[in-house]
């Protein structure tokens, strides 16, 4: 009998970098199939029917009221969540969960890591859509863009990186994250968030509308204010706390075969 066949073979070592190299591979490889792109381009189109039909001439409050109210805070923190929820639930099909959980990589890192490569890759899809509208707005002589532009381009990144986050957590417990979206939105960002005391700060999408409009001076600041320092720490710690919730439910949960709870 040969010895070392006596003995397990060495175990495979954990390496965080080759980990994430990999996530950030099987991510980015999606996001240049041509199915996707054939998807971001109906979207783009449906985008430009929105803003023909919501702009109009060269009214700058119109156009900030529709990009500020409608497009940064409403459209892209419901499609930022819908894209998240979707990423994780794909992580969860049961032959996904059986590749992923041969790999020597911690669970929370791994969540860790898909929701920083789908995160850089729904920056990037947004990232069109925004020009678009940039370009849109131009092209109706829209004045002022080179000084609205980059407020507007702040809030779309907070959104999306804040959904995204809520999203995987909710890809992460259920299938239907579509209804916990929907009960979200109703209690905490209608509801709560038009509540004019602090409990309003529970809602990120009214804490970026309140940030734009002091930013693009439609809104007179408040003492209350956190600014755009502290709007942006709230959106990173509600970011944070939703993805850390989402890795231990990854991490505790039973993930063998087919997962559609």
């Amino acid at each position: 009998m040969n010895p070392a066949a006596t003995f397990s073979p060495p175990r495979v070592v954990p390496n965080l970098a080759h980990a994430w190299g990999g996530v950030w591979r099987l991510t980015f490889r999606r996001f240049l199939l041509p199915g996707h792109w054939l998807t971001l381009a109906a979207g783009l189109a449906v985008l430009a029917l929105m803003f023909l039909g919501g702009v109009h001439g060269r009214d700058t409050d119109r156009f900030l009221g529709w990009a500020a109210d409608f497009y940064v805070t409403l459209l892209v923190p419901a499609l930022a969540f819908m894209a998240g929820a979707g990423a994780m639930r794909d992580e969860l099909k049961s032959g996904t969960v059986d590749y992923v959980l041969t790999r020597p990589v911690p669970r929370p890192a791994f969540v860790a890591f898909k929701f920083l490569a789908h995160t850089i890759c729904a920056q990037l899809d947004f990232l069109v859509a925004f020009v678009l509208v940039m370009v849109l707005a131009r092209a109706i002589q829209v004045p002022d863009l080179a000084t609205i532009g980059p407020k507007l381009l702040l809030g779309q990144v907070l959104m999306i990186t804040a959904f995204s986050g809520f999203g995987f957590l909710c890809g992460t417990i259920t299938s239907r994250y579509v209804v916990i979206g929907l009960v979200y939105a109703g209690v905490i960002e209608a509801g709560v968030g038009q509540i004019p005391t602090q409990v309003s700060k529970l809602s990120m999408t009214h804490q970026t509308r309140e940030l734009l409009g002091i930013l693009l001076g439609r809104l007179t600041p408040e003492a209350t204010s956190p600014g755009l320092a502290g709007t942006t720490g709230l959106i990173l710690a509600f970011t944070v706390v939703t993805l850390a919730v989402a890795a231990a439910i990854f991490t505790w949960r039973e993930l063998t075969g087919p997962a559609d709870s």
